[in-house]
C-alpha cells in the first residue's frame, strides 16, 4: 500500500512535465507538419519549374535547329540565286544551263521555305515553354514563403520542448521506482498461479490418454474377432484349392521334352544371315577394289616418272649411277606404299566393322566388338600393293634410263599421229569437224592412257552399279515377297485337323465348329494345307525345307501365288511331282525334270519329279499334292492356313479372335513377318553405303590421276595451239572433248561390267532365310 501511494505521488509530480513535454510536442509536430506542407509544394513548384526549363530548353534547341536551317536554305537560296544570275548572263551559250539554274533556285527556295516553317515552329513551343516556366517560378517564391514560416514554428516548439524535458526526466525516474516495485509483487503471483494451471492441465492430460487407451482397446478387440473370422474362412478355402490342386497335378501326363539348337531361335538366324551376308561380300568387292587401287597406283607412279624425267637426265649427267637413280624412285613409291596400306589397313579394321557393328546393334542387343587382326590378309594385301607400286616405278625408270642423257634433258617428243579406222569411213569422217577428227585421232594416238582410262572408269563405275544394285536387290524382296507372292494376311498353326487319307472323302477335313464359326463371324476366306518340315537329301549333304500339301488349289491364288520368275502361273503338281522354291534350285542345281527325295521325322520318304519351279524369296518350300503326302506317310491332315479378311477389317483384332478358338496354336500378321525382315535387311544399308562411298572415292582418284596424266603430257601442245590463236573455250574444248569421250566408253564398259559383278555378288549372297534377286 505505501509504494502504490508512493506511485501515486510521483505520478503526482511527473503530471505537470508530462503536460509541457506534450504541449511542447504537439507544437513541435504543427511546425513539422507545415514544414512538410512547404517543403511539399516547394518540390511541387520546382517540378514544375524544371519541366518548364526543360520545355524551354527542348524549344530553344528546335529554335535553333530551325534556325540553323534556316541560314542553311538561305545560303542554298543565296547560291541559286547567283548561279541563277550567272546561267541568266549565259543564257545565249545554252537553254539548258539556263533551266539547271532555276531548278537549283527552285530547291533552295524550298529548302528555305522548310526552314522558315521549322523556325516559327520552334518559336512557338519556345513562347510555351517560357510561360510555363514562369508559372512554375511564382509557385516555387510561394513555397519558399511557407517552407520559411513553417521552420520558425519548428524552432519555437523545439524551445518548449527542451524546457520541459529535464521536468519529464525526473518524474519519469520516479515513476519506473514504483513501477518495479510493482511488478515484483504481481511476479510473484503470476508465478503461483502457473504451478496451479500446470497441475491442473497434467491431470487432465492423464484423463483424456485414459479414455483413449480405453477405445483403442475396445476397436482392437473387435478388429480381432473379425480377422479371426476372415482368417478362418480363407484358411478353409485355400486348404481345398490345395487338395484340388493336388488332384489335378496328379492327372498331369509327363509333358514332352525337345532339345531345340540354338539355330531355331528366330534372332539367332536373323544374325547369322545378316552376318553371312557381310561375309559373301567381304569375299568378292575387297578383290575388285584391290585391282582398280593397283591400277591409281600404276597411273600415278608412271606420271611421277614421266613428270621427273629432266631431272633423272640431270642426276645421270652428274654421275650418279643407274642403281642409284632406280633406288631413290623405289623408295620415295615405297614408302608411300607402305604408309597407305598401314593407314587404310587400320582405318579398315577399325571403320567399316564399327559402322557394321552399329547397324546390327540397331536391331540386336548390344554385344561387345572385337577387333580382329586377320595378318595374312594385311600381308597378301601389302605384298600385293607393294609389287605393283615397285613394279609400275621399276619399268618406267628403267625405260627412261635407257635413253641417252641428252635426249632425257630434252622435253619428251609427243608420239606421231596415225590414221584411225574411222577414216576408211568417208561417211563419217567426211562429215565431222576438223577438230572433232584431231580428238578421234588423239584419242588413238596415247593408247596407255585410252586403256589405262576405259579400265579405271569401267572398274569403278561397275562397282558403283554393285553398290546400288545390292540396295536395290536387299530392298526390294520383301515387297516382292508380301504384295505378289504370299499374299494373305494371316498364317495359322492349328493342332491337326482330319487324319485319314484323302480316299476318306471331305468330312474328314471339315473345320473344328468353334474355328468355322469364327471365320464365318470375320467374313474371312481360308486356304488349308499340311505344313511340316521334311529334309531333302542331296548327295553329300541335307537341307531342311519346309513341305506345304494344299488341301483345296481352286483360290490358292488369293492367297499364294505360284508362279515362274517370268510370271507365269504353275499348275497344280499331279501325284509324285512338286514344286520347288527357287532359292533351292539355284543353290542345289534343281531344274524340271529331276528327282529329289524328302525324309519326314519318322523317317518315312517321298520321291518326286520337280514340275517347276516357283518365285519366292523368304523360306525354303516344296509344294506337293496332298495324295502324294498321303500315300508316303498314310495320312493327311491339315494343320495350317492362309487367312484373308474383308477391306477395312482391324487385322489384329481379328487375328487376336482367331487366336482364341482351342484349335489353334498360333495366329501370325503377315504384315509383322514383313516387318521384321525389313529391319534385318535394313542394317545392309550401312553395309552398301560403305561400298558406294568407297568407290566414288576410288572414281575421284582415278579420274582426277587420268585427267592430270592427260594435261601434263599436252601441256606444250596446249601451249602452242593458245598460240595459234585458239580462244580458252576452244582449248578447253579441245583438251576435256577426249576426257568426256573416253569417260563415256569408260561408263558403257563398266555399265556391263557392274552387270555381270553385280550377278555374281548376288550368287555369292548364300543366305537360308531368303533369296534376292539379281
Amino acid at each position: 500500500a505505501a509504494g502504490m501511494a508512493e506511485i501515486e505521488a510521483a505520478r503526482g509530480e511527473l503530471e505537470p512535465g508530462r503536460q509541457q513535454y506534450e504541449a511542447g510536442m504537439a507544437a513541435y509536430e504543427a511546425g513539422l507538419a507545415g514544414y512538410e506542407a512547404g517543403k511539399a509544394e516547394y518540390d511541387a513548384g520546382k517540378a514544375a519549374y524544371d519541366e518548364g526549363l526543360a520545355q524551354y530548353e527542348a524549344g530553344k534547341a528546335k529554335y535553333e535547329e530551325g534556325k540553323a536551317a534556316f541560314e542553311q536554305g538561305k545560303a542554298e537560296y543565296e547560291a541559286g540565286k547567283a548561279e541563277y544570275e550567272k546561267s541568266k548572263a549565259k543564257y545565249d551559250k545554252g537553254l539548258a544551263q539556263y533551266k539547271d539554274g532555276l531548278a537549283e533556285y527552285n530547291k533552295g527556295k524550298a529548302a528555305y521555305d522548310k526552314a522558315e516553317a521549322e523556325y516559327k515552329s520552334g518559336l512557338k513551343q519556345y513562347n510555351a515553354g517560357l510561360a510555363q516556366y514562369n508559372s512554375g517560378k511564382a509557385q516555387y517564391d510561394a513555397g519558399v514563403a511557407e517552407y520559411e514560416s513553417g521552420l520558425s514554428a519548428y524552432k519555437n516548439a523545439r524551445s518548449q520542448y527542451e524546457s520541459g524535458k529535464a521536468d519529464y526526466e525526473q518524474g519519469k525516474a520516479d515513476y519506473e521506482k514504483g513501477v518495479a516495485e510493482y511488478e515484483d509483487g504481481l511476479a510473484e503471483y503470476n508465478d503461483g498461479l502457473a504451478e496451479y494451471e500446470d497441475g491442473l492441465a497434467e491431470y487432465n492430460d492423464g484423463l483424456a490418454e485414459y479414455e483413449d487407451g480405453l477405445a483403442e482397446y475396445n476397436d482392437g478387440l473387435a478388429e480381432y474377432e473379425d480377422a479371426k473370422k476372415t482368417f478362418d474362412t480363407e484358411i478353409a478355402d485355400a486348404e481345398k484349392k490345395i487338395s484340388d490342386a493336388e488332384e489335378d497335378l496328379a492327372s498331369f501326363e509327363r509333358p514332352d521334352t525337345y532339345s531345340l539348337e540354338r539355330t531355331t531361335n528366330i534372332a539367332y538366324a536373323c544374325f547369322e544371315s545378316d552376318s553371312e551376308i557381310v561375309k559373301q561380300v567381304a569375299r568378292v568387292l575387297p578383290l575388285f577394289f584391290i585391282l582398280v587401287a593397283v591400277l591409281v597406283c600404276m597411273t600415278t607412279m608412271t606420271r611421277m616418272v614421266d613428270e621427273r624425267r629432266g631431272q633423272i637426265g640431270i642426276l645421270k649427267g652428274l654421275g650418279y649411277s643407274r642403281r642409284d637413280i632406280m633406288v631413290t624412285f623405289l623408295a620415295y613409291s615405297g614408302i608411300a606404299a607402305a604408309l597407305g596400306c598401314v593407314v587404310g589397313y587400320v582405318l579398315g579394321v577399325i571403320l567399316f566393322p564399327s559402322v557394321i557393328w552399329y547397324a546390327y546393334e540397331m536391331m540386336y542387343i548390344a554385344i561387345p566388338m572385337r577387333f580382329m587382326t586377320n595378318w595374312k590378309l594385311a600381308i597378301s594385301v601389302f605384298l600385293v600393293s607393294m609389287i605393283s607400286t615397285l613394279g609400275t616405278t621399276y619399268m618406267s625408270c628403267r625405260s627412261e634410263l635407257m635413253e641417252p642423257t641428252a635426249s632425257l634433258m630434252r622435253p619428251k617428243a609427243p608420239k606421231a599421229g596415225k590414221r584411225v579406222f574411222l577414216e576408211n569411213i568417208p561417211a563419217v569422217w567426211n562429215r565431222m569437224k576438223f577438230m572433232h577428227k584431231v580428238s578421234v585421232r588423239n584419242i588413238f594416238r596415247y593408247k596407255r592412257r585410252f586403256f589405262m582410262m576405259v579400265v579405271g572408269i569401267s572398274g569403278c563405275t561397275a562397282l558403283l552399279l554393285t553398290g546400288f544394285g545390292i540396295k536395290d536387290s536387299i530392298a526390294t524382296f520383301v515387297d516382292t515377297q508380301y504384295d505378289n507372292i504370299q499374299i494373305a494376311e494371316v498364317e495359322l498353326v492349328t493342332d491337326e485337323i482330319g487324319g485319314e487319307a484323302p480316299a476318306g472323302g471331305d468330312d474328314a477335313h471339315l473345320l473344328p465348329e468353334e474355328l468355322g464359326r469364327t471365320m464365318a463371324d470375320l467374313s474371312a476366306s481360308g486356304f488349308f494345307f499340311q505344313q511340316s518340315s521334311w529334309d531333302l537329301l542331296m548327295a553329300n549333304q541335307v537341307k531342311g525345307v519346309t513341305v506345304i500339301a494344299p488341301d483345296d488349289w481352286s483360290d490358292i491364288d488369293s492367297f499364294f501365288r505360284l508362279m515362274t520368275m517370268q510370271g507365269e502361273k504353275l499348275p497344280a503338281p499331279g501325284i509324285d511331282e512338286a514344286l520347288i522354291s527357287i532359292s533351292i534350285s539355284r543353290r542345289y542345281g534343281l531344274g524340271i525334270g529331276d528327282e529329289i527325295e524328302l525324309r519326314n521325322d519318322d523317317m518315312k520318304t517321298v520321291k518326286a519329279t520337280v514340275a517347276g519351279v516357283f518365285e519366292n524369296h523368304v523360306y525354303n518350300y516344296v509344294v506337293l499334292s496332298k495324295e502324294t503326302v498321303a500315300e508316303a506317310t498314310g495320312e493327311y491332315y491339315i494343320n495350317g492356313a492362309y487367312v484373308n479378311f474383308p477391306e477395312g477389317t482391324d487385322i489384329y483384332e481379328a487375328q487376336a479372335a482367331l487366336a482364341k478358338c482351342d484349335c489353334v496354336v498360333n495366329a501370325s500378321v503377315f504384315a509383322d513377318f514383313r516387318e521384321r525382315i525389313a529391319n534385318m535387311m535394313s542394317s545392309l544399308n550401312y553395309v552398301v553405303l560403305l561400298i558406294i562411298a568407297s568407290a566414288a572415292a576410288l572414281a575421284f582418284v582415278v579420274l582426277y590421276n587420268l585427267t592430270n596424266i592427260n594435261i601434263m603430257e599436252r601441256i606444250r601442245e596446249i601451249a602452242t595451239i593458245k598460240v595459234l590463236g585458239f580462244y580458252r573455250r576452244e582449248t578447253s574444248d579441245y583438251v576435256f572433248r577426249e576426257n568426256m569421250i573416253l569417260t563415256l566408253i569408260g561408263m558403257l564398259v563398266g555399265l556391263g561390267l557392274g552387270v555381270l559383278l553385280h550377278s555374281f555378288v548376288i550368287d555369292q549372297i548364300v543366305v537360308d532365310l531368303v533369296y534376292f534377286r539379281k
